[in-house]
């Protein structure tokens, strides 16, 4: 069932939100705030056109954020800092699961979008995650939502893949499509560097943050997984002290 979730969009030490119960070193640094993205340029366009002034006019907002293969690289976060820059309050935001999404479960949602939000606004968000799990049946369906989307609404899907809605003709058209690309590798290097200092993590002399981010500390970190490179930067600090130590005994 893929009834929508209520997840928040924001953190404060009084509420909780859709990272609650995680305890990932990522998590704790997604990003809450525009100013909180690493080497992605695509952010200031969207960030921008949060501000345009024909949104919500007549139809709801379609949004895809797509990136060619690369993950952890923030389109979830961005979907979230968006519908908070939109007005959508944090009850209000809804995170769909699409690998267990059907037919039924989207007729149902539709039903739940012509209801008005709380905020003063009334908008709602659904994010749907990794949309190209959507089955065909559910992608024909997903279409005919969109073309029909209350003017209080916003859907944005997120997704890894640019070709997963082409067997269904029409459906790419009614995004608007933000292109997350491959991150910037100084800039991770900084942030990871910052993280490093903020966890009091050790950082054995010779470490390079830059040569960790790029794959040659022994870490496989495939297209600069913001996500990967914080998880599993205190392992590879522990690993590099001890080959270090190796080294030098």
């Amino acid at each position: 069932m893929c009834s929508p979730s209520r997840t928040a969009a924001k953190s404060t030490s009084s509420t909780t939100t859709f990272r609650e119960g995680r305890t990932l070193l990522s998590e704790r640094y997604r990003p809450q705030t525009w100013d909180d993205f690493i080497g992605e340029p695509i952010i200031d366009e969207i960030r921008e056109a949060c501000g345009d002034s024909w949104l919500f006019d007549g139809c709801g907002e379609r949004w895809l954020y797509e990136s060619d293969g690369y993950a952890g690289c923030g389109k979830t976060s961005a979907a979230y800092v968006t519908a908070t820059a939109l007005g959508c309050p944090e009850h209000d935001i809804h995170k769909i699961d699409s690998r267990a999404c059907t037919v039924a479960d989207l007729r149902e949602l539709s039903g739940s979008m012509r209801v008005y939000g709380w905020g003063e606004s009334g908008h709602k968000c659904y994010v749907i995650d990794e949309i190209q799990h959507l089955n065909r049946d559910c992608q024909r369906m997903l279409l005919g939502i969109l073309e029909s989307l209350p003017n209080h609404v916003i859907v944005i899907g997120t997704t890894t893949s640019v070709d997963w809605a082409e067997d269904v003709d029409g459906l790419f058209s009614r995004w608007r499509r933000f292109g997350f690309k491959k991150p910037s590798a100084p800039a991770i290097a900084e942030h990871l560097e910052r993280i490093a200092a903020e966890q009091s993590l050790t950082v054995p002399d010779g470490f390079r943050f830059l040569s960790y981010v790029q794959g040659k500390c022994g870490v496989d970190l495939r297209g600069n997984n913001i996500r990967d490179c914080i998880d599993q930067l205190p392992d590879a600090l522990r690993r590099y002290k001890g080959k270090v130590k190796a080294v030098a005994a």
